[in-house]
């Protein structure tokens, strides 16, 4: 006999059976789903609807859990579930109309009476193991359903990417995408579970917002009584095997594999960014096959890991490997260095936000780039924008605490043509949020200094700098004045972080800047990325107090900054990389001639002595060619072969080089020009390490 569905109970009511007392923790434990269920009971009712629903998404991200919420929400309604698991069956045509069958027939025609009869649900779950019965399913099953029948399948991939025909079956799947965890719903889920502030902040830490990888992570700490979660040797072992269930779509390739943990060790990459950090040349293919797995998604500037899948991954390479990871960190390092010195004025605000992803610092991993829905934000110029909508958003965020010198500088600052305005906007175009920057000129600083506060800072840092020095018009403005970064109801930092990341993008100008912070998470803020502190003031009431900062990047320049405070290190100031590189050049054109080295090399040779400049410089582009050597690539090797024959080697010319290397005098030159950067970026790299 057929089990009556399982009642779920009212709030207050008590539980009379296992099944009631099961299905209410798996309802109290279902975090962050309601708009999907919501989307299920309209779709559900909807008696007109000929929708297929898709629920789609990368392991462990809930899609069995969702479903089993589904099945719940049709039983309340007396629906009947033909509930079948791709990983569960023979999946054959044969074997799954049995397992949808009540009585387990075999007869395709029974089950099509059947379901039309009872007016069955029917969820397809794991669908990723089924795709090749999609033929029998769209000509000899899902026809003869009438509209009443509804039809859920679930799977990694979206079924338009199966369906690809061109009659109307893609047309008719409403997909509905599942995504992981935010900060906020993943540490409601661990409160839920009984988890401690303290262990769920690690826990939170180390599992990213996936929600299989959450569950595991609790089940360890309440059963093993686990204290201090980032030391767990239990943990290890489940995002071990985590790990490999997560990659399991790579697994037959180890290359592959290979190509995905080093792309955990980056948030946003191209095929240049693949090609740097593995060291392959040619990832065309690699490439190509990381767009067809399901833990990847496409991103305005290439491809990226989903949060709550790279978290993971890239945890398990640091336990595991942690030299590997170190070295494709480097290579990250470097590679976002190089475009940099290359890129456009577009590029270098998302290049900037990468540079800066790589920085283990905890508060900017989570003020930057938590997993808060940021998908759904973009940030653009604010050109043609309603300066009345931002006034708004700006009073709904300071309701209560600006002051009228503030609404009056938010004005001024809105009007002026000079301002770096950038707003974040919903999909639908919606402002929820935005930044202003007002570069420091004779134009400009007097709307500045009528604030009481920002006139104080402005007053203390140029007391030792005539007015006059200051350029008349914003296009030659060395100063910046970081204003306003305004995220209206965003608690959890959605619309802030997409902000805060394209307002990183400034200090790519280098030069100075001038901030004050009237909030406890921007003064750490501050002190992380090294400002100073200049001036503390009151002005803002007694319960607000400001805190005027500057950093100054002309003498350090923004490389010498960003890797100093990345490696944990003061900032130095560092030489150009054009000069160095030109330096380099003449060494090697002038190799064997000490005078020329002795009165020519001064960022080489260091501190030396005019007469101890020769051996050092020879030295120091010798050491940097045995340290590119260690990076075992044959490009790398045959260039630095190329500048050994071609200028260290007493008795060859370039000629003679290029018949002992067997190449053509086009590529033996541009072996060279791979060589002289290399052994550059190498001298650099050095000169930053230094204590």
């Amino acid at each position: 006999m057929a089990l009556a569905p399982i009642t779920v109970r009212r709030p207050g009511v008590p539980v009379t059976t296992v099944g009631e007392a099961v299905t209410s923790l798996e309802q109290s434990l279902l975090i962050a789903r309601e708009a999907e269920l919501e989307i299920f009971r309209n779709w559900l009712l909807d008696s007109g609807s000929l929708e297929v629903l898709n629920l789609s998404g990368p392991p462990g991200v809930g899609k069995t859990t969702l479903l089993q919420a589904f099945a719940r929400e049709a039983e309340k309604l007396g629906r009947r579930i033909a509930a079948v698991d791709g990983h569960s069956f023979g999946a054959t045509p044969l074997s799954l109309v049995t397992a949808l069958s009540a009585d387990h027939s075999s007869d395709i025609q029974e089950l099509i009476t059947e379901l039309n009869r009872e007016r069955s649900v029917v969820l397809l779950d794991t669908f990723e193991e089924l795709e090749h019965l999609t033929g029998f399913l769209q000509q000899q099953l899902l026809p003869y359903l009438n509209t009443s029948v509804r039809i859920v399948i679930a799977g990694r991939r979206p079924l338009v990417l199966s369906w690809h025909r061109a009659d109307g079956w893609p047309k008719i799947v409403r997909l509905l995408p599942v995504e992981g965890f935010s900060v906020t719903e993943s540490h409601s889920y661990l409160a839920r579970r009984g988890l401690g502030d303290k262990l769920i902040d690690q826990v939170v830490t180390a599992t990213g917002g996936n929600p299989l990888a959450l569950s595991l992570a609790a089940d360890i700490v309440l059963q093993f009584g686990v204290r201090d979660f980032a030391a767990s040797s239990h943990w290890r072992l489940a995002a071990r095997s985590l790990v490999s269930r997560l990659l399991s779509e790579a697994a037959p390739d180890p290359a592959l594999v290979s190509a995905l943990e080093a792309c955990s060790v980056v948030r946003v990459f191209d095929e240049a960014t693949l090609s740097a950090i593995t060291h392959e040349p040619d990832v065309d293919a690699a490439f190509d096959r990381l767009c067809h797995l399901s833990v990847i998604k496409p991103c305005p500037h290439g491809l990226m890991l989903h949060d709550y899948v790279r978290a993971i991954i890239a945890q398990d390479l640091l336990w595991r490997r942690p030299l590997h990871h170190q070295t494709l960190r480097r290579r990250a390092l470097d590679h976002f260095r190089e475009r940099l010195r290359t890129s456009s004025a577009e590029d270098r605000t998302w290049l900037i936000a990468e540079w800066f992803f790589l920085w283990s610092n905890a508060l900017i991993q989570e003020t930057f780039f938590g997993s808060d829905g940021v998908d759904n934000v973009n940030v653009d110029p604010g050109v043609d924008v309603d300066a009345a909508q931002l006034r708004d958003l700006y009073l709904a965020e300071m309701v209560g605490i600006a002051s009228d010198e503030d609404v009056r500088l938010l004005g001024d600052v809105l009007t002026y043509p000079g301002t770096r305005l950038r707003v974040a906007r919903e999909k639908d175009g919606r402002p929820m949020g935005f930044s202003t920057v007002v570069p420091v000129c004779t134009e400009s600083i007097g709307i500045l200094e009528r604030h009481p506060v920002h006139g104080k800072l402005l007053e203390r840092f140029y007391v030792n700098a005539r007015r006059e020095t200051l350029p008349k018009t914003a296009d030659a403005a060395t100063a910046q004045y970081l204003l306003h970064v305004v995220a209206a109801s965003d608690p959890g930092g959605a619309v802030r972080r997409p902000l805060l990341r394209d307002l990183a993008g400034i200090f790519g100008l280098g030069g100075t800047y001038l901030c004050t912070t009237r909030d406890a998470l921007f003064d750490q803020l501050m002190e992380v990325c090294g400002f100073e502190a200049l001036t503390s003031s009151e002005e803002g009431g007694d319960d607000r107090p400001a805190t005027g900062w500057v950093l100054d990047l002309t003498r350090v320049g923004f490389e010498g900054w960003i890797e100093g405070i990345i490696e944990g290190r003061p900032a130095r100031a560092l030489p150009d990389p054009i000069r160095l590189e030109s330096e380099v050049v003449g060494a090697l054109v002038h190799w064997n001639d000490s005078d020329w080295l002795a009165t020519n090399c001064s960022i080489l040779g260091g501190a030396a002595t005019t007469a101890e400049r020769p051996p050092i410089v020879r030295k120091a582009i010798e050491e940097a060619l045995s340290r590119l050597r260690t990076e075992s690539s044959v490009v790398l090797e045959q260039a630095c072969r190329a500048l050994e024959l071609g200028y260290m080697k007493r008795r060859t010319n370039h000629k003679e080089a290029m018949c002992g290397m067997a190449v053509s005098r086009a590529t033996f030159y541009r072996l060279c020009k791979r060589g002289i950067r290399g052994v550059a970026d190498e001298i650099l790299t050095s000169l930053r390490s230094a204590p």
